[in-house]
């Protein structure tokens, strides 16, 4: 059976969840997470994945402190809730961050004003070992979870 994401609470079903990947132009992407080591060295302990929205067209002087810019971080914030929600809670941690109160802009998104959620992934039973199979399958069940309701990687097509 495919497994979906946890959506219960946050939105009103699945249909509502993807009209606003679309209108948010939802986009993922992930990066190794290292911490060092008692020698100093640095180790990859997980991932972490990174939720992208963007602001409404027309809105480009959104500010942290804008109503649209509020607007798509809770967006954002509700769908890393419910993929914590719904894959492996040791390894999908719950703790989810904004980037401090910024717009991002990169030239893989074409340069469109983006809102950043970050979801770290490691063993948070026993934080600090390198990264396994556990932790790299909890990843790939993540990605597959965005993508399943129309999130994209790295950047929006279409």
């Amino acid at each position: 059976m495919e497994r979906k994401l946890d959506i219960k609470g946050r939105f009103e079903s699945d249909a509502e969840l993807r009209k606003m990947v679309v209108r948010r132009r939802i986009c993922y992407d992930t990066e190794p997470y290292y911490i060092p080591d008692k020698k100093g060295a640095m180790v990859q302990i997980g991932f972490r994945l990174t939720l992208y929205g963007t602001l409404p067209p027309g809105v480009g002087d959104a500010t942290p402190d804008s109503e649209e810019y509020l607007e798509v971080e809770r967006d954002l914030r509700r769908l890393a809730e419910s993929l914590t929600f719904t894959c492996d809670p040791h390894h999908m941690c719950a703790a989810v961050a904004a980037d401090p109160a910024t717009l991002s802009y990169s030239h893989e998104r074409k340069m469109r004003p983006d809102v950043t959620v970050h979801i770290p992934v490691f063993d948070q039973e026993n934080f600090g070992h390198p990264v396994d199979e556990k932790i790299r399958n909890s990843l790939q069940e993540a990605s597959e979870l965005l993508e399943s309701v129309g999130v994209q990687k790295t950047r929006w097509q279409g």
